[in-house]
């Protein structure tokens, strides 16, 4: 193989990996759409505990919405005293993506705090949240056999493989709520921002040139092909970042800042509450250029209904008009900038009250 070719194969492979790695599956924290104040802001100490696990029915390709946003199990702890609350909750989450599963473990922790003397007959409080978030895998692979467009070569990418990827996120709210004097409603609004921080250990891949299996090895000043055993005379190739078109490394490991705002409708007539919300995300990767800002919206639909004195079964459903991104930030890359493929969950749970 001609160096000249081998370099424009791996330039096209690292494109492949910017452009597509992982991107199928891709914040603001979970739920934030539904974020509210206390009922009681004077009352006593209160604790909740919710688990659901998601129900999502397949849904028919032609309409364009993903059969599901992936399988995830949830656990939510919530305690309030005085003015304070706070929430600390984790997520089991399995992804699909044609032929590959992933398991993604998610977490997240907030305090909550409403200043001055506010109390439940107010028409209007306000208060403010501290956040952070975030999500980690061992490993993520994507089986691929994308073609590679190089002249005079017939080269696939293979595979792609990220080990141990992880993204953590800070973020501060202002949220307010409205109590008209049908007591019955609520409206709750919020604005925040936050800032991300993606990382992994490893990047590497495999990519078929003229019927040879390479593996692809990519470093912080070089990606470099090595030839596999079912092509021992084939040629080692080493190309400086500095000449592909997408740097690999960058698109797995990079900082971010976001903002997002949202509002919801409650209402409350015993035994149920139910909630509708939304939530606008504008997002801002490190660098500043048009094509890594992307925006996201969410509608987020609750229904709890109360069974016993202190507990109550909750329905609830999620859409995002751009894939998981808002949730699993370390999936967001070059790819889900441009996607608006969608994705609705559904689950289906207990909530605790005591």
């Amino acid at each position: 193989m001609a160096p000249r070719l081998a370099w424009q194969a791996l330039a096209a492979a690292a494109m492949a990996v910017g452009g597509g790695g992982f991107a199928g599956l891709a914040g603001a924290a979970p739920l934030d759409a539904l974020l509210d104040l206390q009922d009681d802001p004077q009352g006593p100490t209160r604790w909740t505990v919710e688990a659901t696990g998601d129900v999502t029915q397949p849904l028919f390709d032609a309409t364009g919405i993903e059969r599901r946003a992936g399988q995830a199990d949830t656990l939510r702890v919530q305690g309030a005293a005085g003015p304070w609350s706070f929430a600390l909750g984790g997520h089991q989450r399995a992804l699909h993506d044609k032929l590959n599963d992933y398991r993604v473990q998610s977490w997240h922790g907030a305090v909550q705090f409403e200043p001055g003397q506010a109390s439940a007959a107010d028409a209007w409080r306000w208060g403010v949240r501290l956040g952070v978030w975030g999500n980690q895998a061992d490993h993520l692979r994507q089986s691929t056999n994308r073609s590679l467009k190089v002249s005079g070569l017939k080269a696939r990418l293979v595979e792609m493989e990220l080990v141990r990827p992880r993204d953590l996120q800070w973020q501060l709210d202002w949220i307010g709520r409205f109590t008209p004097p049908d007591a019955r409603w609520h409206v709750s609004g919020f604005a925040g921002a936050g800032a991300s921080a993606i990382s992994r250990s490893v990047v590497s891949g495999k990519a078929t040139i003229s019927g040879c299996t390479y593996q692809l090895q990519f470093g912080d000043e070089r990606l470099n092909a090595l030839p596999m055993a079912d092509c021992p005379k084939g040629l080692i190739v080493s190309v400086p970042n500095r000449l592909l078109a997408v740097d690999a490394l960058d698109e797995t490991r990079y900082r971010a800042v976001y903002g997002h705002a949202g509002a919801a409708v409650h209402w409350r007539a015993a035994p149920w509450r139910l909630a509708l919300g939304a939530e606008l995300q504008q997002w801002q990767r490190d660098g500043g250029a048009p094509e890594r800002q992307t925006r996201n919206a969410l509608l987020v639909s609750e229904a709890v209904h109360t069974v016993h004195p202190g507990l109550a079964v909750v329905l609830r459903g999620q859409y995002m008009h751009r894939q998981m991104l808002g949730e699993v930030p370390m999936l967001y890359n070059a790819r889900s900038t441009s996607s608006t493929r969608r994705v609705v969950s559904v689950s289906l749970g207990l909530r605790a009250q005591f």
